[in-house]
């Protein structure tokens, strides 16, 4: 299974380093790392194992679902034969190849896309209808901060030339992240709308609710927008997948640290 990676920074700090770190580890090591435009001065003398790339200006006017409309252009163009495409925020950690097993098995059952905190909302986008041709019968919902979609869905979009008619269609605006829309980030509605309408499967990961429980697989994905994971209560032995985790000594990291260090070190012996 090929998979390829959009790594969306903000800075250049220690935490990209250790997150590029984990996922070159577990995930994979065809990685883009599109830069907040607004932080593209701290990257262009830094060296980072990756490829790297300058967003747009993160807020007004140039808002976060154009970079990662942006982002997953340049991602389907650079690693074309790519199984699944990844949407990955620094703040995030791979511990584990565990994930990999949920693609295996969203493959056999026309899964388009995977993510944490899957529900339908009551929402609108007029804009993204208008190119679709009709109004979507229900508005689906994934949390931005990690997403996994299929090769299918992102040939579908390419084929109806998406991103560039995204891109094209949203440049000129000014005021507000999207006309019409209500929530934060338009992406967290739009590309899993857009999945269901064009024929595919959502898969949900886990999720975390305004009550602060968890539910579904949430010891491999503890993964929620905020608070930051708690390393008392919340670190799994089987987690594959963390977030939030901001800090570079935050204990998970620095104890998944250890952990990639012993791995290396195990495999070098072995050598």
């Amino acid at each position: 299974m090929n998979l390829s990676l959009l790594l969306n920074v903000h800075e250049n700090s220690p935490v990209v380093n250790d997150t590029i770190e984990s996922i070159l580890n577990y995930a994979t090591k065809d990685i883009l790392m599109l830069v907040d435009g607004v932080a593209w001065s701290q990257f262009e003398s830094a060296s980072y194992p990756v490829k790297t790339m300058c967003g747009f200006r993160h807020g007004c006017p140039k808002s976060p679902y154009r970079n990662m409309a942006l982002g997953l252009k340049m991602l389907v163009e650079t690693y074309p034969e790519s199984d699944w495409f990844c949407y990955f925020e620094y703040d995030g950690l791979f511990a584990s190849e565990r994930f990999k097993e949920s693609l295996v098995a969203a493959d056999n059952m026309n899964v388009w896309m995977l993510g944490c905190d899957g529900h339908i909302d009551d929402k609108e986008m007029p804009l993204v209808e208008s190119m679709v041709g009709e109004k979507f019968k229900s508005y689906y919902y994934l949390l931005g901060c990690c997403l996994f979609f299929n090769r299918n869905f992102m040939q579908k979009l390419v084929e109806m030339q998406f991103f560039d008619r995204f891109l094209n269609l949203t440049n000129h605006f000014s005021e507000g992240y999207m006309p019409g829309y209500s929530g934060y980030d338009l992406s967290e509605h739009m590309y899993p709308s857009l999945c269901r309408h064009l024929g595919g499967n959502i898969g949900v990961f886990s999720s975390y609710d305004e009550h602060g429980m968890w539910h579904g697989s949430y010891r491999n994905f503890p993964v929620r927008w905020k608070p930051q994971i708690n390393p008392e209560t919340e670190y799994f032995p089987e987690s594959s997948i963390i977030h939030p985790l901001k800090e570079y000594d935050h204990p998970i990291r620095v104890s998944q640290r250890e952990v990639r260090k012993c791995h290396a070190t195990q495999q070098t012996l072995k050598l």
